[in-house]
């Protein structure tokens, strides 16, 4: 979940990246006085000798939850709107298996190691190398790795979902299953660690005794027992939007992409975005942008789309974008944006521009450049006459949805925009 502390103009991207650095910092420090930068220490876990990375993780775990759990009955946290990590059942347990195997031998995992590193230890280093080699040729040699990346796959998931029973009742088991854990920790490090039982908060002291150990645990069953009261802490498929936030999108203009941005991301091959068709299979069939997939706007609420998919979309002109922008904005979708003038902005900036026969010297490059997209796209500048009135050039006929685009025989040039014509309304 990526929380949004500067939507509403708080602070800028520079001021969060400054927060995100802080946090770093701040949970760097922590795992290292815990003694989570030693790999003796670390690998001691799976020896019973020394738990207390089990105990901070599952503290983590069980208060976020909590939290969380609470924050959704409360109405201050939207649960539908966080980003659930689809379950790849088989790829994750062999990937566990590798990543525990890899932690028993280096004595550190990914995250650690990093903070090993910051210390200076020369070990941690050559994990860090091991672990950018690994990925480096898992990249190179992925279609070996690509089935067991999709082996067992089952969707975006949830255990109350799937056993059927209230999310509370979840929350209460874990959190029982977290102090059941906190004393089989403390037992088998008395029994293996040789550590003394006494020291041990939870076993140690007496039954009456309270410490913060104590009384955390029991704070987080209580928390989670007066959850169970307001049932599902999801809200369902009610969608919410938040006025203030898309005024200040669409203020701001990052509600939607330009034509001549989205031309030069598919000549260049950088197509990080899933681009959609609203219109009629019919529209879409006579000539669509290249890498566009057909959704009718009366199927889209069906489609399947990822809440973090950066989707792009557009219709003749504008209207059906908007609306169905919006209908993504308020079921979640926060990387969604419309194409600015649709297929009529298309046809009259990328596919048929209007282009001086005889253009100035300061223009003359955007007037090349212009003319080798429309070119590029299978389309035909049209020349403005000497009155400036366009002539009349027949138009190609209307390209097929192509699969794909090749990358450009040579390179278009670039220079600074020329002013834009008043965009066409319509649908």
């Amino acid at each position: 979940m990526n929380a949004p502390f500067y939507k509403f103009d708080v602070f800028g991207d520079t001021a969060a990246l400054g927060v995100a650095f802080a946090i770093g910092l701040g949970m760097g420090w922590f795992l290292e006085r815990a003694g989570f930068g030693s790999a003796t220490k670390l690998a001691k876990q799976f020896y019973f000798r020394d738990l207390a990375v089990l105990k901070v993780m599952f503290t983590a775990i069980v208060t976020a939850m909590v939290g969380l759990f609470l924050a959704a009955q409360l109405g201050w946290v939207d649960l539908s709107l966080m980003y659930l990590q689809p379950t790849v059942l088989w790829a994750n347990v062999v990937g566990g298996l590798l990543l525990g195997v890899g932690f028993i031998i280096g004595g550190l995992c990914p995250g650690t190691s990093v903070v090993s590193v910051a210390t200076g230890r020369i070990d941690a280093f050559l994990f860090v190398m091991g672990v950018l080699a690994s990925q480096f040729l898992v990249g190179e040699a992925w279609p070996l790795f690509a089935g067991i990346s999709e082996a067992g796959e089952m969707g975006q998931i949830t255990l109350p979902g799937l056993l059927g029973v209230p999310y509370g009742l979840v929350v209460l088991a874990v959190v029982l299953m977290a102090a059941g854990a906190f004393v089989a920790a403390e037992w088998a490090e008395v029994r293996f660690g040789g550590v003394d039982r006494a020291a041990q908060p939870l076993l140690g002291a007496g039954w009456r005794a309270r410490n913060a150990p104590r009384v955390l645990l029991a704070s987080l069953a209580g928390l989670a027992l007066l959850g169970m009261a307001g049932g599902d802490p999801y809200r369902g498929p009610r969608v919410v939007i938040d006025e203030r936030e898309l005024a200040l999108l669409i203020q701001k203009e990052a509600d939607h992409v330009t034509v001549d941005d989205l031309a030069t991301w598919i000549v260049e091959g950088r197509m990080e975005v899933r681009l959609i068709d609203l219109r009629h299979p019919a529209a879409y069939a006579a000539g669509t942008i290249p890498g566009a997939e057909n959704v009718p706007l009366a199927d889209l609420p069906a489609a399947e789309i990822e809440p973090g998919e950066r989707v792009v979309l557009f219709s003749q002109g504008q209207t059906h974008a908007a609306q169905a922008w919006m209908l993504l904005r308020a079921r979640g979708m926060r990387n969604t944006y419309s194409l600015l003038g649709g297929m009529d902005e298309w046809n009259d900036r990328i596919l048929f521009p209007e282009l001086p026969a005889e253009p100035p010297p300061d223009q003359a490059a955007e007037v090349e450049r212009r003319r080798a997209l429309a070119l590029r796209f299978g389309g035909s500048p049209r020349v403005e006459a000497a009155a400036g009135a366009p002539v009349a050039v027949p138009l190609p006929a209307a390209m097929s949805p192509p699969a794909g685009v090749a990358p450009p025989a040579a390179p278009i040039p670039t220079a600074a925009p020329v002013k834009k014509k008043k965009k066409r309304e319509g649908c």
